[in-house]
């Protein structure tokens, strides 16, 4: 059985460290660290516990488990050090201008680790940093009043909206890499020949205006789309609860 194929390991936070030995200089420190550079790198399909023995010296990938466990407990510790980069703001009077800071700081730490969107969602996220990250923003939703299950609602919204969006740009940011197109002017280049026979027909009118008409950004805007998509998420949320709107 792979590292990829073993069952679902206990939780890394359930696991203290054991101590150093002085036949190596292994820790659970520079395996995360090591786990974190691949994925960085090569997205979550390269993390094997093999690539993170080689890449901190390790003779066997078994020589991992006895400070993570388990790939599993690699993972919890990968996921917790991302939630452990996002800020947390200062609450600001105005609930959105806090709840939307946080969402856009946090999408920024994401774009730094691209395979998060990836592996955040196999395993529980209860890690002293993800717990700090959720506690900040349910008492941030907890001063308007509303319910639990809207609280859910909303913070399943706006992660949506994130991680999502994360699996979308590693996604392309892999084709981009594979096919040499880096910025949105060179794939409309290639895909201009082969579209205009097509549009020529006039079968597809409007398609052919918003293509026409559109903006080909000179470099890949991955900021500006997710601020104007979350704000729209929290018009409707405001809207939809009755919630305090912008002073």
């Amino acid at each position: 059985m792979t590292d990829d194929q073993s069952p679902p390991g206990q939780l890394i936070w359930t696991l203290p460290e054991p101590p150093g030995r002085s036949t190596t200089t292994l820790s659970r420190a520079d395996i995360l660290r090591a786990a974190l550079t691949i994925a960085d790198a090569e997205g979550a399909a390269a993390l094997t516990m093999r690539r993170v023995a080689t890449a901190v010296g390790a003779s066997t990938p078994m020589s991992l488990y006895r400070y993570v466990g388990s790939k599993d407990g690699l993972v919890d510790l990968m996921i917790d050090a991302v939630y452990a980069e996002i800020p947390l703001p200062p609450t600001a009077s105005d609930w959105r201008v806090t709840l939307e800071r946080l969402s856009l700081d946090t999408w920024t730490v994401i774009q730094r680790h691209l395979w998060f969107g990836h592996l955040v969602h196999t395993r529980p996220p209860f890690g002293p940093n993800a717990l700090r990250y959720f506690d900040f923003r349910f008492a941030l939703l907890e001063s308007l009043g509303i319910s639990a299950d809207d609280m859910t609602r909303i913070t399943n919204a706006i992660d949506g909206h994130l991680i999502g969006t994360a699996l979308q740009l590693a996604e392309e940011t892999r084709m981009r890499t594979r096919t040499g197109l880096h910025t949105d002017a060179q794939l409309d280049a290639v895909a201009t020949p082969f579209l205009q026979p097509t549009l020529a027909a006039g079968n597809h009118p409007a398609f052919a205006r918003w293509l026409e008409n559109r903006t080909v950004a000179a470099t890949v805007d991955t900021q500006g789309p997710v601020a104007w998509t979350l704000a729209a998420l929290l018009d409707g949320i405001t809207d939809r609860l009755g919630l305090p709107q912008r002073p």
